[in-house]
């Protein structure tokens, strides 16, 4: 372990990088991490894989460095995504002081017609474009969706709602009504936020939560199918998504819509600096 204590720190690029490594006797390095500043205030963690206990160790304390340093690149929460069968890479992360948060689905849904049409609208239901001057609106729109969700719980408790719905507006492009709020009698109850992932041809539904009260009530079938049928108005576009796998009943009525599972990841946070 002494030599895991011998980093190369290079300070941030104006990319946003921040990279560890640890010098072998051969005057080259033997294990990295990389991490990487997102929107939001958070950083994407990247290290050397382990291939026995020597490398787990070593891991480990890149892991414990890197979650020290990210202040650096003004991070709050650094997060990772692991394959889930990837049991002695989890295990890293988790002894430098991560923990699990649940298992993310990756779902995909190609372009269909079926989604043409207007939505059957539930009584009393509409959805409108949201509009950037309601930024206040819309974060208290999203705290009111975070109240007993199943996505990953616990997680929009790390970082402050500003900084999340800052997250959401740079992943990818947002078109004037694929950013959508639903209201039942005026009310606003519930979010879909998607945006085109540039030269993917896919809109990714980066967001998307009812309040509470719209809950169990057919609501969300009804935003997903306008969501669904606002991405195609900007092009030959597929849908995708990412949700915790024990939010069933947001899995059924994704499968329901017609997506499939793509990839599995195990997602790991840390408060930075801690």
């Amino acid at each position: 372990m002494q030599r895991a204590a011998r980093y190369i720190d290079q300070e941030p690029r104006q990319g946003g990088e921040l990279i560890f490594a640890i010098a072998d006797s051969w005057g080259g390095f033997s294990h990295a991490a990389l991490l990487t500043r997102s929107p939001g205030r958070t950083a994407m963690l990247h290290v050397t894989s382990p291939c026995n206990p020597g490398d787990q160790a070593v891991g480990t304390a890149l892991v414990q460095r890197a979650i020290t340093a990210a202040g650096r690149l003004d991070a709050r929460v650094v997060q990772v995504l692991v394959e889930p069968e990837q049991e002695s890479t989890r295990e890293m992360f988790l002894n430098g002081g991560m923990r699990s948060i649940g298992t993310l689905a990756y779902l995909e849904r190609p372009r269909s017609r079926d989604f043409a049409a207007e939505p059957a609208r539930p009584e009393g239901a509409s959805t409108r474009p949201w509009c950037p001057t309601e930024r206040a609106l819309l974060e208290r729109l999203l705290e009111e969706t975070y109240i007993d969700s199943l996505d990953c719980p616990g997680l929009a408790k790390m970082r402050l709602t500003e900084e999340i719905l800052d997250g959401h507006i740079h992943t990818g492009i947002i078109h004037p009504t694929s950013w959508s709020i639903l209201e039942v009698n005026g009310i606003p109850c519930g979010v879909s936020l998607a945006s085109e992932i540039p030269g993917a041809h896919c809109m990714e539904l980066v967001y998307f939560g009812l309040a509470p009260a719209a809950r169990g009530r057919g609501l969300g079938g009804y935003l997903l199918d306008c969501a669904c049928r606002d991405g195609q108005r900007h092009g030959d576009f597929s849908m995708a998504l990412a949700c915790d796998e024990r939010n069933i009943s947001a899995m059924k009525l994704y499968k329901s819509r017609g997506f499939t599972q793509r990839l599995r990841r195990s997602a790991l946070v840390a408060m930075a600096g801690s």
